[in-house]
C-alpha cells in the first residue's frame, strides 16, 4: 500500500494561513489522507490549533484567543472545530505541543476516535504520549534518532515520525525490526520522491500536498 499523503498544517498558501479551517478544508478536496496539525492552550484554557510557542514576544499560554488574533492576524481554530470539520472526511495527525491537562485531551480524541473520526496523536514529548493510553501514539523526532525504538516502547507509541533530515537506512532498518509504523515529516516529492516507494514507510507529512499526490500516482 502506497504511504498516506498527510497535509502539514493543512494545504496552505498566500491566501490560505496554515492550521486554519480553511486550510484543512482545502487538504480535504485536494484529496489528502491526513492532516497534521498543533494543539496549544490559551490563558482562558481554550484549547487552539496553533504552532508557535509565542505570538510577537508573548507565549501563547499568556493569551486569549483574541488576543492572539490581535497579535497574530488570524483567529486561531478550536481544536473541537477542527474536529467536527474533520470527522467522516479525513484522518487527523493531533500533535500536542505541551504538558498538562492531557486528560481532558485524551477524552476529547477518544470520544472523537470512537464515533468515525479517525486519527494518531503525536508529540514531541514521551511523557504526554505515555499519558495517553487507549490512543494510537506517535514519538516526533527532529534532532535525534538516537534510541528512537526504545524511547517509543516506553511511552506506548506504536509510530515514530523523524524528520527528514534523520532519514537513513540504518533509521529505517531499526524502526521496521521493531514493528513500529514510520511517517515522515518535512518530506518535498521534488527532493525525496523516491521514498514513495519504501514499503517501510506509512506516511509523509508534507507542505505540498499536490506534489506528494502527483508523485504518489506517478509511481
Amino acid at each position: 500500500m502506497p504511504p498516506s499523503v498527510i497535509a502539514h498544517r493543512g494545504a496552505w498558501g498566500a491566501d490560505i494561513p496554515e492550521n486554519s479551517l480553511a486550510a484543512f478544508e482545502q487538504a480535504v478536496e485536494l484529496g489528502a489522507d491526513m492532516i497534521e496539525f498543533d494543539v496549544r492552550r490559551t490563558r482562558d484554557r481554550e484549547l487552539i490549533v496553533f504552532h508557535d510557542a509565542e505570538v510577537a514576544g508573548a507565549p501563547v499560554a499568556s493569551l486569549t484567543r483574541s488576543e492572539i488574533e490581535d497579535l497574530a492576524g488570524v483567529l486561531p481554530p478550536l481544536l473541537e472545530d477542527t474536529l467536527e470539520l474533520a470527522r467522516g472526511k479525513i484522518a487527523l495527525d493531533v500533535e500536542l505541543k505541551e504538558d498538562g491537562d492531557v486528560d481532558e485531551l485524551a477524552d476529547l480524541l477518544s470520544d472523537f476516535a470512537a464515533h468515525d473520526g479517525d486519527l494518531i496523536v503525536t508529540s514531541f514529548l514521551d511523557l504526554v504520549l505515555a499519558q495517553l493510553t487507549g490512543l494510537s501514539r506517535g514519538l516526533v523526532l527532529s534532532h535525534s534518532a538516537e534510541r528512537a525504538a526504545e524511547r517509543a516502547s516506553a511511552c506506548g507509541a506504536t509510530i515514530v515520525l523523524p524528520k527528514m533530515q534523520l532519514v537513513d537506512e540504518v533509521l529505517l532498518a531499526e524502526l521496521s525490526d521493531a514493528g513500529l509504523t514510520v511517517i515522515v515529516w518535512d518530506f518535498m516529492a521534488a527532493e525525496h520522491a523516491a521514498l514513495l516507494s519504501d514499503t517501510r514507510i506509512s506516511g509523509v507529512i508534507t507542505d505540498d500536498v499536490p506534489g506528494a499526490l502527483s508523485a504518489r500516482s506517478a509511481r
